[in-house]
């Protein structure tokens, strides 16, 4: 018994550990997208993307996107994004061949501010391109960390690309599906 009381309460202690606050009113929310191409970093397959938000300071500044490979990188988006500025902060990946993945992860942090790879500032419910890019590793001494740079992707998918392939999943969010298809609308 004293087993199973000691199972429950440290089952409760990580699910309390990994919540965040679910959004169900996407009313004042806004749609935040970018693609990234990781053809020249040591990681092959992209796991995770985290948008930062920097202003106005909050309680839980990171918002964790979709992602999906698209068009020769990852396209990345997430639909819950509140007024304030906000910044492309990281990037995750393994490197895999098939199936089977290394199990060392590489973590591509853009930096929380200071320059303005990722960033956008939402004024206003919407539809923010954070950007397009490609990462390149950077020639570093032998007893030196990786590093990588991060500069305008030379053959991104266009926007409306984008925009129709996260239309895709916003059909179940009404709000969210019309902003996007009237962000597709001025594009024409």
């Amino acid at each position: 018994m004293r087993k199973l009381l000691m199972l429950l309460l440290s089952a409760a202690l990580l699910a309390g550990c990994g919540t965040t606050t679910k959004i169900t009113d996407f009313t004042d929310r806004s749609v935040g997208y970018g693609w990234l191409n990781i053809q020249d970093v040591e990681a092959n397959r992209l796991h995770d993307v985290s948008i930062y938000q920097f202003r106005p300071h909050t309680a839980e500044p990171y918002y964790p996107a979709a992602i999906k490979e698209f068009k020769g990188g990852y396209l990345y988006w997430t639909m819950a994004l509140p007024q304030g500025a906000h910044k492309t902060v990281s990037a995750s990946g393994q490197r895999c061949l098939g199936f089977l993945c290394s199990n060392t992860t590489y973590r591509y942090s853009f930096g929380k501010q200071g320059d303005d790879v990722g960033a956008v500032t939402i004024r206003a419910p919407g539809v923010y391109h954070l950007g397009s890019y490609d990462l390149k590793d950077v020639k570093t001494g032998f007893f030196e960390a990786g590093k990588f740079d991060a500069v305008p992707a030379a053959r991104p998918p266009s926007r409306r690309e984008m925009l129709e392939e996260i239309l895709k999943d916003a059909q179940d969010t009404p709000v969210i599906a019309d902003r996007i298809r009237r962000e597709l609308a001025s594009q024409r």
